[in-house]
């Protein structure tokens, strides 16, 4: 009676592991790229009733009599079948149309492996995953192809984080994946500059290839300005090169208007009074400008005076010649707004320079002109301006793809042995083998199909069925049980 009872406790337990199998399967059937399970039953121990004998002379041999004790969960498999692709439109997901794995790492040096490719760059150019894992890619030379091994493989150490710098990124369109999990993107052509007629003295103008300046260039020549003060108040205030104003700029403010002293300015002549209405207007995010000193702003959120203080009228920065004759270009960038690129305050022109260096203090872009010395010369000798005049246009050449890296497809000598760690993702173990990476396509790995998702492969209909046939074992043990404690309470009614 105790084996029996035993043996209906056992199968209860191993039909109810299987049952729970089933049920996170079916959880996951919309769960891309997830693996189902399966359990494998065994048996367990036997008891010899009888041994075996052979056959004699004069008898025929018998054969052994065993009783067992139940069964047991034998194994719990991984079903590494591949699913088909889903689409999604979107061309940064990936689907691995056969075997092979992405290598992510959640954390440095943590590598983990997924069949999941819903990828995407984030603000700092890293390609992550969902989970925010940075995605693992094989080394490109500077032509944009894959550094590996002769045998065209690479170690997992060997990998790196695909990153992009996020300038590079903001001008590129229609990113995708190949399929040899390339991932590309339309750059727009590196900007040329074609000069205006009527500037003999320009030979030519080299616009940086990763600016994004576009439409006219205008340059101004002669004695730029620029504000100098050791006001504290002078983080509030912003000034192009080229405005034409010099002096103190005293700014009141009364029953909540604020207004510049026009006493204390003057054209950049410096002999010629401003006589026009310096009040400001003031703009929602609280930056002040003035219709009469265009190029001249001021952020109120940052000045350090108070509404008292600004009563009586504060200093707040000092507009002056720079001192030397300079050149200062005027831009547009990609987004519309008017960039001064301008040549290093220690700069000095000694009528031989032929390359003059225009950088700007914000982005960094920089501008080179090719000049005729001795024109460019005597342009600085007549402190001509040219602001109003453009000397040519910048813009980008025909579009042209970039390759931005290779996604690395690792491969595992039993793929069964992986670890399953949630998320979608496997580690290795002690019966996977090491991951070796390749490019997809090769190395019997599977190719990439962009803007696919691989599916779940957990089958419903066998589902549903698994899990009757487990229900029915459930509830076949838990019947044994019922009739061995039936049988049990008979034989103690004998003793009654």
């Amino acid at each position: 009676m105790l084996r029996s009872l035993y043996s209906g406790i056992s199968g209860m337990a191993a039909h109810q592991t299987k049952l729970n199998v089933i049920g996170n399967n079916i959880a996951n059937v919309n769960t891309y790229g997830f693996k189902a399970s399966r359990v494998v039953f065994s048996d367990v121990l036997y008891q010899n009733l009888s041994t075996a004998t052979g056959a004699t002379a004069t008898a025929g041999g018998t054969n052994a009599s065993q009783l067992g004790y139940g069964a047991k969960v034998g194994s719990i498999d991984m079903l590494n079948t591949i699913s088909s692709g889903a689409s999604t439109g979107r061309a940064l997901d990936v689907y691995i149309a056969g075997e092979g794995y992405l290598a992510v790492q959640p954390e440095a040096g943590s590598n983990r492996y997924t069949r999941v490719g819903n990828l995407k760059f984030d603000g700092d150019g890293n390609l992550t995953d969902g989970n925010g894992s940075k995605v693992m890619g094989i080394p490109i030379d500077a032509d944009g192809n894959p550094i590996l091994n002769a045998n065209g493989t690479l170690a997992i150490n060997e990998l790196s984080a695909l990153k992009v710098d996020p300038k590079i990124l903001e001008n590129l369109t229609g990113i995708t994946i190949g399929k040899s999990g390339e991932i590309t993107g339309i750059q727009a052509g590196d900007p040329k500059f074609t000069a205006a007629s009527g500037f003999s003295w320009l030979n030519s103008v080299t616009v940086p290839p990763t600016s994004n300046y576009t439409g006219d260039v205008k340059l101004a020549v002669g004695d730029m300005v620029s504000i100098d003060s050791g006001s504290t108040e002078l983080n509030a205030l912003s000034l192009t090169p080229t405005a034409d104003v010099m002096g103190t700029l005293t700014l009141t403010k009364t029953g909540g208007v604020y207004k510049l002293d026009a006493a204390n300015l003057t054209l950049k002549d410096g002999t010629t009074p401003i006589t026009a209405d310096l009040t400001g207007t003031l703009s929602s995010n609280g930056m002040l400008t003035f219709a009469n000193l265009p190029g001249l702003k001021i952020d109120t959120t940052k000045l350090v005076s108070t509404d008292t203080d600004l009563e009586s009228g504060v200093d707040i920065g000092d507009i002056a010649q720079d001192g030397y004759t300079s050149v200062v270009a005027t831009v547009k960038n990609a987004g519309g707004v008017t960039e001064y690129l301008k040549t290093s305050d220690t700069y000095s022109f000694d009528g031989t320079d032929t390359n003059v260096v225009l950088t700007s203090p914000t982005t960094g872009g920089t501008l080179t002109l090719d000049v005729d010395a001795t024109g460019f010369d005597t342009i600085f000798n007549t402190d001509a301006y040219l602001a109003d005049s453009s000397i040519g246009k910048i813009e980008p050449d025909s579009d042209k793809p970039v390759t931005l890296g290779y996604l690395a497809i690792t491969k595992f000598a039993n793929t069964d042995g992986l670890l399953q760690d949630g998320n979608g993702y496997f580690m290795e173990s002690a019966n996977s083998g090491t991951a070796i990476a390749t490019k997809a396509g090769t190395n019997g790995t599977g190719g990439t199909e962009s803007a696919n998702l691989e599916m779940s492969n957990v089958d419903l209909s066998q589902e549903f069925t698994d899990m009757i046939v487990a229900q029915r074992g459930f509830q076949a043990n838990s019947r044994i049980i019922t009739v061995s404690d039936s049988i049990l309470e008979e034989l103690i009614n004998l003793k009654r």
